[in-house]
């Protein structure tokens, strides 16, 4: 493939070489800025074993094939298998900095999730700056509804404290409360696997269905929903009101 765009790739290189032959691509002028982070192993991700991820912005029309032989590194243990880069495929830089990270409301956003996260310092760059003004530019508007129903969860908040917040549009309550129970359910699955034994398969397409786009819903249905978490929170706070 021949491409001026940002590319990136899954690198099994030790990360000393990688960074070694990354500058030489750079100082020749060949690519601009790189940036790469090291993964564990995932069940569904690298080939169960430990991989990087990397991220190139090209200096000029590139072949990607040359790429993938630039960085072939010979592997004492396997002599006549080196170690290499999967092949190269243009890409964003918010979504490959986003699963860079393994940020969970943009993996859950694609119906996946993983074992370990990751963080903006864990990441190798060849400049710094550079790095942090592309993180800066990214759009995270439509992950901003997921993002704090997540946060919610882990903090221990109920639905109907989340609720009092105000940050729950009142055409989509019932979508809203759907996502709680079900983010509960999310760890069972993992990149649409299943990993332990649901006993409702059906749970796990609605939650993907949830993840695509928040349904709004007709009135009646939100005051009947409304009247619902009300009165469950009661009867859990043993009839108090609240």
């Amino acid at each position: 493939m021949r491409t001026t765009k940002p590319i990136a790739t899954i690198s099994f290189n030790t990360a000393d070489y990688l960074r070694l032959k990354l500058e030489e691509l750079r100082k020749a002028k060949l690519i601009s800025v790189w940036h790469f982070i090291e993964h564990l192993p995932e069940d569904d991700e690298g080939g169960n074993k430990k991989h990087i991820h990397l991220y190139i912005v090209p200096s000029k029309l590139i072949q990607t094939d040359d790429l993938v032989e630039h960085f072939l590194e010979f592997d004492p243990a396997k002599p006549d298998k080196p170690k290499k880069c999967l092949l190269f495929r243009t890409s964003k830089f918010g979504d490959w900095y986003m699963y860079a990270i393994h940020d969970k409301a943009y993996l859950a956003a694609k119906g996946q999730s993983r074992r370990y996260h990751y963080s903006y310092d864990d990441i190798v760059t060849s400049d710094d700056d550079e790095l942090y003004r592309s993180v800066k530019e990214i759009d995270l508007s439509h992950l901003t509804p997921l993002r704090e129903i997540m946060q919610a969860v882990e903090d221990g908040l109920s639905f109907s404290d989340y609720l009092k917040q105000g940050r729950v549009p009142i055409t989509q309550i019932y979508a809203y409360q759907r996502a709680f129970e079900l983010l509960v359910l999310d760890e069972t699955y993992r990149n649409c696997r299943v990993t332990h034994s649901p006993e409702d398969d059906d749970i796990y397409e609605e939650w993907v269905e949830f993840r695509r786009k928040l349904q709004p819903v007709e009135d009646e249905e939100e005051i009947r929903t409304i009247k619902a978490i009300f009165k469950e929170e009661k009867q859990n706070d043993g009839g108090k009101a609240i």
